[in-house]
């Protein structure tokens, strides 16, 4: 499922036909959250498949087409969840990634929230704040919550999730490290377009085990990361049971961690590695999608002249 506007203001929803091509599912429910609104119909999978067969069918030689046929990088691509109430990420959850940073396994889910004002979609800038030094990348898997849940069991946990997504969490480690030094996070992860996600919400049934998936990020076509999501120390279903202690609502993300490869921590000089104005970062997971998005400069406020 895709979240995308042809002119600003538009909250269309569509459906996959291929990696660079979609159907727009018409006469949906207009809501906050479309996708989930969508998801939560009983016909939702035969109007899915409906509205792929009506595209395909007046498609014009693989060209967009005004009976919903588009091609994915003809649109703009919205963050699958608009307005989550809560964004909670995995702090250390992939062994490898706990070892480069010379940490040792944690006793349970550490983690930090990240602000719904962060989120971005794909291809949409990432803003370098100048008041930032070391600018790094982590690609995530992003756990959708799709129904209000509080207590589940490992056991059932998939049965309140309503997909999977392709996550990038954007740290500045300059001032994350300064906070945590006093045993915060906040600031350093929660600049805006700090959460690129997306390009899509996969449902469970088309993700595959969400507990052995490969996961990939480049930057300007180089590998950085080359993990798999079997690697996380807290597996997707004990995260979702853990984090229902409290209130878990539709839309609420929750992210896996990442594995090593990070910036920050490369040998023998992490400058190389950290990201600039102008970087092409594409984190990818397999059977998700591929999330892209170029680092840019900030630019000033406003702009002032003088007479």
């Amino acid at each position: 499922m895709v979240r995308f506007q042809r002119k600003a203001g538009e909250n269309k929803i569509g459906v996959m036909i291929d990696a660079s091509h979609l159907a727009e599912i018409t006469g949906a429910k207009a809501a906050s959250e479309p996708i989930l609104e969508f998801l939560s119909d009983p016909k939702a999978e035969s109007k899915a498949q409906i509205a792929r067969d009506f595209a395909k069918k007046y498609s014009d030689d693989g060209k967009p087409s005004e009976k919903g046929y588009l091609v994915l990088d003809s649109v703009t691509v919205l963050p699958p969840i608009a307005r989550p109430s809560k964004i909670i990420c995995m702090g250390g959850n992939f062994s490898d990634h706990l070892a480069e940073g010379k940490t040792s396994l944690p006793p349970f889910p550490i983690s930090f929230l990240k602000a719904p004002t962060s989120l971005v979609g794909h291809r949409a800038p990432v803003i370098y704040p100048r008041t930032v030094k070391l600018l790094d990348y982590e690609v995530e898997l992003a756990t959708i919550i799709g129904k209000k849940c509080k207590n589940v069991s490992k056991e059932d946990a998939l049965q309140y999730v309503a997909g999977f997504s392709v996550f990038n969490d954007i740290s500045a480690r300059d001032i994350q490290f300064a906070e945590m030094k006093r045993g915060f996070c906040n600031l350093g992860k929660n600049f805006d377009t700090f959460g690129p996600i997306g390009p899509c919400l996969v449902t469970p049934d088309q993700s595959g085990n969400p507990d052995n998936l490969g996961m990939e990020l480049r930057v300007n076509g180089q590998t950085r990361q080359q993990a798999s999501t079997k690697k996380m120390v807290f597996k997707v279903r004990e995260l979702v049971e853990f984090f229902s202690s409290m209130t878990l609502e539709p839309g609420d993300i929750i992210t896996s961690g990442t594995p090593s490869g990070v910036a920050i921590y490369r040998k023998p000089d992490k400058e190389p590695y950290l990201l600039r104005p102008g970087d092409l970062i594409e984190a990818k997971i397999e059977n998700l999608g591929r999330l892209q998005n170029t680092v840019v400069d900030m630019q000033p406020p406003y702009s002032s002249s003088k007479k």
